[in-house]
């Protein structure tokens, strides 16, 4: 790279940097928290309901249905509209600190920078998944699941592929249980005063466990339908909530399980907040 093209780099790095740390772009970003407290908020709820009866086996309790939800009530597509620009925004920020963020070349910078991607690509679906239902385009996540794994059983490879994504979800899945156990999600906030701060950390510690295991149990559902060549069998949360259910005891642990997904949702607006942005 010739020495004017990195200099044009840094200056773009510079600027985005600037423009991600202006005070628009971040109360904006914060918003994106709040959006993606409300669609947990929801998941917990309808997961609740699946737990106790209410709601029929094979409705929409994941991220779909909670965007369906919103789309129902009074008022709801200002509120998907909000989902979708705080999550975009979100997602914007933390693309630039993947890209200029780090200031090092060592693993854990590079690390940092990757797990920016993942939450980048996160939040980029919620928003995206928001902005459609908003325009009245939203489709099944688990009708979409399906399609995905079909195209993949038929493609060469495909149970490998499935087979890596089982392993990824299993390990995000852990990943989230072990960030509720050692509370490092304080390493994202800026801790208040005491009593708050003890409603942060049940909060968390509850949230990211429970949502954890329920992320683990999609990726188990994904090994299965790659074990049996069953593209079925590969849906995500509404599918993993099914599954719970039809287990001994299932109905209870499903309710905890909702609970665990509101504690997440309410965390995500002191996150909110107190995040370090």
């Amino acid at each position: 790279m010739s020495e004017q093209a990195e200099q044009a780099a840094r200056t773009t790095g510079r600027e985005a940097k600037r423009i991600a740390d202006s005070r628009w772009f971040e109360l904006t970003a914060r918003a994106g928290f709040v959006g993606n407290g409300i669609v947990h908020l929801l998941i917990g709820y309808l997961a609740i309901l699946l737990g106790v009866g209410t709601a029929s086996s094979g409705s929409e309790t994941d991220q779909s249905g909670a965007l369906q939800q919103l789309e129902a009530v009074p008022g709801g597509v200002v509120l998907l509209w909000v989902v979708a620009i705080g999550c975009a925004a979100l997602t914007i920020r933390l693309a630039l600190e993947a890209v200029v963020g780090g200031r090092t070349d060592s693993a854990r910078a590079w690390g940092n920078r990757l797990k920016n991607v993942g939450k980048a690509v996160v939040y980029g679906v919620i928003a995206y998944s928001a902005a459609s239902y908003a325009v009245g385009a939203g489709k099944s996540s688990s009708g979409s699941s399906r399609s995905a794994a079909a195209t993949a059983l038929a493609t060469p490879g495909g149970v490998f592929l499935l087979f890596l994504v089982a392993a990824i979800a299993v390990a995000v899945g852990v990943g989230l249980v072990v960030i509720g156990c050692r509370r490092s999600f304080w390493k994202q906030l800026v801790r208040p005063r005491r009593p708050i701060e003890r409603v942060v950390t049940v909060l968390g510690v509850v949230g990211y466990v429970l949502k954890g295991i329920a992320i683990v149990v999609v990726g188990v559902l994904v090994a299965v339908a790659a074990v049996r060549s069953d593209p079925d069998q590969a849906t995500g949360l509404d599918g993993a909530f099914d599954a719970l259910r039809s287990m001994p005891g299932g109905a209870f642990v499903l309710v905890v399980i909702g609970i665990g997904f509101i504690a997440f949702g309410v965390y995500s607006f002191f996150r909110a907040r107190y995040a370090r942005l």
